[in-house]
């Protein structure tokens, strides 16, 4: 299903382990992307007693959803769950220390776990939300099918993702030098309204908003990927380290006027409805099957 297929879940979760000391200072996009996502659960109305954060990294989403829902029980779920704090300044001032358990909101639990297959039983949540998860998932299929499986009748999925555009910029850099994978895990929009389709969703809606990235150079990008876990994971992908002619000839394919290195980042938003449409959710509302909804795309 994806474009360019990502490592097995083992690996990722190895990714993730090494990562987690950095991810904190270099979460911005993903904190960006979250809170497009929970303006829209304005929309929907929802009052969850249980929530499931399906991808929740350091903690920054499911620190948002327990203040929204302070009554709400909320698990979150990822490749792997730290037990340390980083220890930098800038870490600190943006981390929320989730992994010191005393500073933990009680009714947080926090599980290292495959998202293809989740050690939870059926049919508890209300609400299932998952913050640019599927680029690490090697069979999204399988992941839309377990949120699935875990909510309750007429609860809600709430996503995003990122979709083939993003990175084109950084692909289009490295095409001048080899014919490795540079990206891996961008699903189309068209495939993602499928695979909802397919687990069961009723009235799914996706829409995409396109957002420019600035950074200062591209190795301010690629320092970002690797801090975050989205370092090279692609099958097919490029081996070893880089050595000082290739970065050389990336900086020159990437910056030839020496100006800012500028990147798409194409963000997919999803959601649907577990069986029928829960009463008093109107169509007018957003609730109708808009697989082609391209009109919301916003540049920043």
């Amino acid at each position: 299903m994806s474009l360019i297929q990502p490592d097995s879940p083992a690996a990722v979760a190895r990714v993730f382990r090494r990562r987690a000391g950095s991810f904190s200072e270099y979460s911005a996009i993903f904190q960006a992307a979250s809170e497009r996502m929970l303006e829209r659960l304005h929309v929907m109305k929802l009052e969850p007693e249980t929530i499931l954060d399906l991808g929740c990294r350091d903690g920054f989403q499911a620190q948002a959803l327990a203040e929204r829902f302070p009554n709400a029980r909320i698990v979150g779920v990822d490749f792997h769950i730290g037990n340390t704090v980083e220890t930098s300044d800038a870490a600190q001032k943006s981390s929320k220390l989730w992994w010191k358990p005393w500073q933990r909101p009680k009714q947080l639990e926090l599980i290292s776990a495959d998202p293809h297959q989740l050690p939870l039983e059926s049919g508890q949540f209300d609400l299932v939300i998952s913050n640019l998860l599927l680029p690490w998932c090697a069979e999204p299929q399988r992941v839309f099918d377990e949120a699935v499986r875990v909510l309750k009748p007429q609860g809600a999925f709430l996503f995003t993702s990122a979709g083939p555009d993003t990175l084109q910029e950084y692909r289009r850099a490295w095409e001048t030098i080899d014919t490795y994978e540079h990206s891996f895990g961008l699903v189309d929009m068209h495939d993602i309204g499928d695979a909802l389709l397919a687990a069961g969703l009723s009235a799914p809606v996706l829409d995409r908003e396109v957002i420019s990235v600035d950074y200062p150079n591209i190795a301010a990008l690629q320092a970002e990927l690797r801090a975050v876990g989205a370092g090279n994971l692609a099958i097919g992908r490029r081996k070893g380290l880089m050595n000082k002619r290739v970065t050389a000839r990336l900086d020159n394919a990437a910056e030839p006027t020496g100006k800012r290195f500028v990147t798409t980042l194409e963000l997919v938003h999803g959601h649907g409805w577990k069986g029928d449409l829960p009463t008093g959710k109107q169509t007018d509302e957003g609730y109708t099957i808009s697989l082609d909804s391209f009109t919301t795309a916003l540049r920043k």
